[in-house]
């Protein structure tokens, strides 16, 4: 059994996806605020995306993206209830996504004194929003968590904007509870091998890149929020 040792309450947000903008989120106040994933996406470099859809083909990509983010939401989903405990229904599941989720089984037991799961959080300060997988501790650790699932292995440059992510929840963590996270834990599923994998870190050496690409999207859409 994992234990639950929670955290002050966290307010729900309002959120819309605008088509040029990206996801963003309402604060309390009424400031609104773009998603860190947003941010993320829209100031990286994506010329290998265009690549890869050109040498899969336009349908053949769109039906593997589809599949992919089918994939995420549903081994997020049973990350998630494990974690809280509860009793688990596979059937219906793909033999894969069920495979990569008992991957991660021996990585989230691990886990423990869980403050939060899927929570909204956000800074005003940073001017950013966004929904975080876990946090909690990990071999008593406490860290930012993060689900991940992927087709092949990665390396430590093919993840950079994840390590931003889950610094940006750290930061925005510590704006809304007072509760400081220095480290960050990535777990991710590999559909292509035997095991997951694991990137850890501390968050200091991300804090400036991540305060860069906010302002570059800041720039970019001609947004009014400095940092």
């Amino acid at each position: 059994m994992f234990n639950h040792v929670g955290c002050p309450p966290l307010q729900e947000l309002d959120v819309v996806t605008d088509p040029e903008l990206g996801r963003f989120y309402t604060t309390p106040s009424g400031m609104r605020v773009p998603s860190v994933t947003t941010v993320l996406g829209q100031t990286s470099d994506k010329s290998w995306l265009q690549d890869w859809r050109q040498s899969m083909g336009e349908k053949k990509a769109d039906r593997e993206t589809t599949r992919c983010l089918d994939r995420g939401e549903t081994v997020h989903s049973l990350a998630e209830k494990y974690l809280n405990n509860e009793t688990l229904f596979l059937d219906g599941n793909t033999t894969d996504n069920v495979r990569m989720f008992n991957q991660l089984k021996m990585r989230l037991r691990k886990i423990d004194n869980i403050r939060a799961q899927e929570v909204p959080l956000y800074s005003e300060v940073l001017g950013i929003a966004g929904r975080v997988d876990c946090v909690g501790e990990y071999k008593g650790q406490l860290c930012i968590i993060d689900f991940k699932t992927s087709n092949g292995i990665k390396t430590r440059a093919m993840v950079a904007d994840y390590y931003l992510q889950c610094t940006a929840y750290a930061l925005m963590w510590y704006e809304l509870t007072g509760e400081q996270i220095d480290h960050l834990t990535i777990l991710m599923a590999v559909e292509k091998s035997a095991v997951s994998m694991i990137f850890q870190d501390p968050i200091d050496k991300y804090i400036k890149p991540l305060r860069q690409r906010i302002k570059l999207f800041n720039t970019n859409k001609g947004l009014q929020h400095v940092i």
